[in-house]
């Protein structure tokens, strides 16, 4: 488990909260039993220093309550400032959640590695899924800036930091070697991040995908599904067992027969993905014309499912990626 914002409301949740996503980065959670007020939610391998609390604070909207700071551990400043309702953390290592000027301590304590929240340049990352997926095509920066939604500025950029995978011709660029490309997106990848809801249901995991895929089509909310449920369709290896479903919003599925979970319990899963390609880079795929991410983000989220077949899964799926431009 890593300390990002997913492990910071897993840990209000464990130690009794209601807490219901709101939003890109932010959360809403129940105080006094009826009130819900919305925090921005931020997460940080340190404890935050003075200034970076006045900056968090200052910066807070109209609608925003609060700032939630997920952190390893609080330190002292932290948890001075932590008097003031506007200021409140989920230290993930210590099982401690200060909300409201008070502390509370979780029932479980789980044993986490930090995630280093460093900045992560999801373009980099997903040119090189790009070049990858489409190894005969050559690329212009604007065709790719179209095809993922950013400057062609931002992609030239990263063409460079990438210049040893690729090829650069009069035409455009293209990847020297896919399976490399491959190789360097799933060993360097960090995973979406994001805010994430844990839901079960007591239908199979087939209806269960399908129902929430309409309620978030009846709630204007897009959704594209990775891990088992797209790699069954991009490269059938083994049965699914669990859901991943990447949302522009998050859809309320409590009244449509689902339950929130904790995540070990969780049959379906929807994030908000930090990563802003996800979504852009999602293609409707036949035969169930269901949106799905791109075959090597569904490969990274199918390595991390549970299942001694999972590595087979992914092999397949990435040579099938490659050898028969399933993206393309």
């Amino acid at each position: 488990m890593l300390i990002d914002s997913a492990s910071g409301v897993e840990l209000l949740r464990d130690a009794g909260f209601d807490v219901r996503v709101a939003g890109h980065g932010d959360v809403e959670i129940a105080v006094d039993g009826t009130r819900w007020l919305r925090y921005d939610v931020r997460s940080l391998n340190h404890s935050p220093s003075p200034a970076e609390l006045d900056q968090a604070q200052s910066a807070l909207r109209a609608d925003e309550a609060g700032v939630l700071f997920v952190v390893p551990r609080a330190g002292r400043a932290l948890r001075a400032r932590a008097a003031d309702t506007r200021v409140a953390y989920a230290a993930v290592v210590d099982g401690m959640v200060g909300l409201h000027g008070e502390e509370h301590r979780a029932a479980e304590t789980a044993a986490v590695a930090p995630s280093g929240a460093s900045r992560v340049s999801w373009v980099r990352f997903a040119v090189l899924r790009a070049l990858a997926l489409d190894p005969a095509r050559v690329w212009t920066q604007s065709e790719l800036g179209r095809r993922l939604r950013v400057s062609h500025v931002a992609v030239g950029k990263q063409l460079l930091t990438l210049a040893p995978l690729l090829e650069r011709t009069p035409e455009g660029w293209r990847a020297i070697d896919p399976q490399t490309c491959v190789h360097r997106f799933l060993g360097e990848y960090p995973g979406a991040r994001g805010l994430v809801t844990y839901w079960t249901a007591t239908t199979d995991l087939s209806a269960q995908v399908q129902r929430a895929e309409e309620v978030a089509r009846e709630q204007d909310v897009a959704i594209a599904f990775s891990g088992d449920i797209a790699a069954d369709v991009y490269a059938p290896w083994r049965r699914p067992t669990r859901g991943l479903g990447y949302v522009a919003d998050m859809p309320d599925l409590e009244p449509y027969g689902f339950a929130q979970v904790r995540a070990a319990d969780a049959t379906l899963e929807l994030r908000i993905p930090q990563d802003p390609t996800i979504l852009p880079m999602s293609r409707a795929v036949s035969p169930t014309g269901r949106l799905l991410a791109d075959p090597l983000v569904t490969a990274w989220d199918l390595s991390r499912t549970r299942g001694g077949d999972a590595p087979d899964a992914v092999a397949q799926l990435t040579a099938r990626a490659i050898e028969e431009r399933l993206w393309s």
